[in-house]
């Protein structure tokens, strides 16, 4: 007698192409019947190539920075130039999306150039001298269209991050830079005007060491950001508190934060 929910076994796939199609498939050696048949997956599409170009007159300095980028899958460096001028001239050329400039070739007179290069449609990503506080000058550069600025001494990842994060029309600014702006902007004062030429009395690379010190950045830490090995950061530290006639780190970043000292 049949159940009376109707035939309980399962049933035959129906004799159709289709049904021809899933008997083969449950006949062929290594595959189940009760699993789906595997589709290929589609091919992911590949990812635009950023492509930079490099401002910079210090020859090995270009080749440097080519190399560093040019080692990433997703970067391409379509031109160099030496100069603001041959910058804008490369970058109506075809498609560049980042520009990497020395802020020692972008002048006060050279501020048209550098709005023309923004306005285009690139990105620029400034790499600075010294980290000092800022100026009108860096002002006016941000004021043309720089959305990128970082030390001259990042290190290669940093500013391959930062490149990255142009091409996606981010910013990029160090974050001890983008401390000192907000307090430019603001009108908060970083130190007292007596004391605001404390940086100044040290050497370029003793103020380099010093201000990082001031932002609370280990020795460690300091030498990976200068490429400096630990053993010269405490000399330059060293040099910085002697010239202030003080006697601990505390102190030297107090000084140059622009708060009173403690006694020693």
């Amino acid at each position: 007698m049949g159940s009376p929910y109707g035939d309980s076994r399962s049933r035959e796939p129906d004799d159709g192409p289709k049904g021809r199609l899933l008997k083969d498939a449950a006949r062929a050696p290594g595959v189940s019947a009760t699993r789906p048949i595997l589709r290929p997956r589609a091919t992911r599409l590949p990812q635009p190539l950023v492509r930079v170009l490099l401002c910079e007159d210090h020859e090995i300095f270009r080749l440097g920075l080519r190399v560093v980028f040019e080692a990433q899958p997703d970067m391409a460096v379509v031109a160099e130039a030496r100069t603001l001028a041959g910058t804008l001239t490369a970058a109506g050329g075809p498609g560049a999306r980042v520009v990497v400039v020395r802020q020692g070739l972008v002048g006060p007179t050279n501020l048209l150039l550098l709005r023309d290069v923004c306005e285009g449609g690139t990105s620029v990503l400034m790499l600075a001298e010294s980290m000092g506080q800022p100026d009108s000058e860096l002002i006016g550069v941000l004021q043309a269209g720089v959305r990128g600025l970082l030390p001259r001494q990042s290190a290669a990842q940093q500013l391959v991050d930062a490149v990255r994060a142009l091409a996606r029309r981010e910013t990029a600014f160090d974050p001890l830079v983008a401390r000192q702006l907000v307090h430019y902007v603001t009108g908060v004062p970083a130190r007292k005007d007596a004391e605001r030429c404390a940086a100044d009395q040290l050497t370029e690379r003793q103020r380099d060491v010093a201000l990082l010190v001031a932002e609370g950045l280990s020795n460690r830490e300091i030498a990976s950001r200068l490429f400096l090995s630990p053993a010269t950061v405490k000399s330059h530290i060293t040099a910085a508190l002697r010239r202030f006639d003080i006697r601990t780190r505390t102190q030297l970043a107090i000084l140059l934060n622009g708060e009173r000292l403690p006694a020693a």
